[in-house]
C-alpha cells in the first residue's frame, strides 16, 4: 500500500485520496466512488453500521471521518446523547412552497415537501424549540435538500416550534425545498433533534407584511416591535 506522510487530522483525507486513485476502473464517476469505498478502503472504516432502524449516537456510529453522515445509517438515531429522537419520517410533495419561505437563489430549479415525523423528548426538561438534523438521500444517493447539497454541512432541515414535554410522543411536520430534478423516491438517515433557544428561533422567521410596513397591518392590528427590537439588537426578545 501507499506510504503517506500527514498530520492526524489530514491522514483520513490523504489515505482516502490514495484509495479513489487505486479504484479499479469503472465506466462512472458513481462507480468510481462505490468502489473505492468498498475494495480500496475498507481499512480505513469504523466498525460495522447497523443496517436497518435505529444507531447508537453516544459511540458516533454512522458519521465518517470526514464530517459527512454515512449513506447507510438507519433513519433514526438513538442514544443518551440525543436529545429528542425523531421517528417514522414519510413525506408528500407540495404543489408549491409556502409563501414567505426562503427559497435559494442558484441551484434550483425547486420543490417543496412537507414532512411529518415523531417527535420525543428524551432530554432533561421541557422545550419549545428543537433543530431537527439528518440526512435526506435521493434514488441516486445524492443530497437534495437546500439546507445540504453538501452533507458534510450539519446544517437544520428546520426548527420546530412547538411544545415538546418530556417523555411526550409528539406529532410534528416541516417543509423542505429540494431539487426538482432529483430522482424519486426520498429516503431519510441519521434524523434527530437537539434543543434550540424558543426566544432565538423567532429571530429567524420572515417578517409579516404587518412587520414591515404599518399600511399593511389589519384595521385593529398594531404594528409589532419585533422589527425594530432587531435594528436595535434586541432581536432575541421577540414577542409571541
Amino acid at each position: 500500500f501507499l506510504a503517506l506522510r500527514c498530520f492526524p487530522r489530514n491522514c483520513f483525507a490523504a489515505m482516502l485520496a490514495a484509495c479513489l486513485a487505486l479504484a479499479p476502473p469503472s465506466s462512472g464517476r458513481r462507480a468510481v466512488l462505490a468502489n473505492a469505498a468498498a475494495l480500496a478502503c475498507a481499512p480505513l472504516g469504523s466498525s460495522a453500521i447497523a443496517p436497518s432502524g435505529t444507531l447508537d449516537d453516544e459511540v458516533r456510529a454512522g458519521l465518517g471521518q470526514g464530517g459527512a453522515l454515512s449513506a447507510n445509517a438507519p433513519v433514526s438515531l438513538r442514544g443518551s446523547g440525543v436529545e429528542v429522537l425523531i421517528t417514522d419520517p414519510s413525506y408528500k410533495e407540495l404543489d408549491a412552497c409556502p409563501k414567505g419561505m426562503f427559497i435559494p437563489p442558484k441551484g434550483g430549479p425547486w420543490q417543496c415537501i412537507e414532512v411529518s415525523a415523531t417527535a420525543l423528548n428524551q432530554g432533561k426538561r421541557e422545550v419549545n424549540a428543537a433543530d431537527v438534523f439528518g440526512a435526506l438521500f435521493d434514488a441516486e444517493g445524492y443530497s437534495p435538500a437546500a439546507t445540504s447539497l453538501d452533507p458534510s454541512q450539519k446544517t437544520p432541515f428546520a426548527t420546530l416550534e412547538t411544545r415538546l414535554p418530556k417523555g411526550q410522543p409528539v406529532a410534528v411536520k416541516w417543509v423542505s425545498a429540494v431539487q426538482a430534478r432529483s430522482p424519486r423516491p426520498f429516503r431519510f438517515a441519521g434524523m434527530k433533534a437537539e434543543y434550540r433557544n424558543a426566544a432565538m428561533a423567532k429571530t429567524y422567521k420572515s417578517f409579516d407584511p404587518c412587520e414591515i410596513d404599518s399600511s399593511a397591518c389589519e384595521e385593529d392590528e398594531d404594528q409589532p416591535d419585533n422589527a425594530m427590537a432587531l435594528r436595535t439588537g434586541q432581536g432575541f426578545t421577540y414577542k409571541k
